[in-house]
């Protein structure tokens, strides 16, 4: 667990914007507490992940908000740049209207719905 002051200094390195994404994220609101109210939460995202050997200091975390870091979670640059790519690939068919691309839109819909399930599961317990 981190302590206030620690959660500053990470919070701090960027100015209070996710690392990830630019959006900004609220000092008080760090760590998810509730699936319905996510706008402005926020995580220490680890540089070098711990299951990498990274450490829990200060100088190997940034601020990410929790719908990115949640994305990155274990994953490699390599991995997210894939993720990136596949990504548009994906965002292209869905503006094409293409089969591939409601396909795509209902497997998200799938995963989300199956996402929040677990999520309110893991709340309740």
């Amino acid at each position: 667990m981190f302590t206030n002051k620690i959660l500053k200094e990470i919070y701090d390195k960027t100015n209070g914007c996710c690392h990830f994404c630019g959006d900004s994220v609220v000092f008080e609101k760090y760590g998810l507490k509730s699936v319905d109210d996510t706008l402005g939460v926020w995580e220490a995202d680890h540089i070098q992940q711990k299951g990498k050997g990274g450490t829990k200091n200060a100088s190997n975390c940034l601020p990410a908000c929790v719908h990115c870091n949640r994305l990155r979670w274990h994953r490699t640059g390599d991995e997210i740049r894939e993720l990136l790519f596949l990504g548009l690939v994906a965002k292209d068919q869905i503006k094409k209207k293409t089969e591939i691309g409601k396909t795509i839109i209902s497997l998200s819909e799938k995963r989300a719905d199956s996402n929040n399930v677990r999520r309110r599961k893991l709340q309740k317990s």
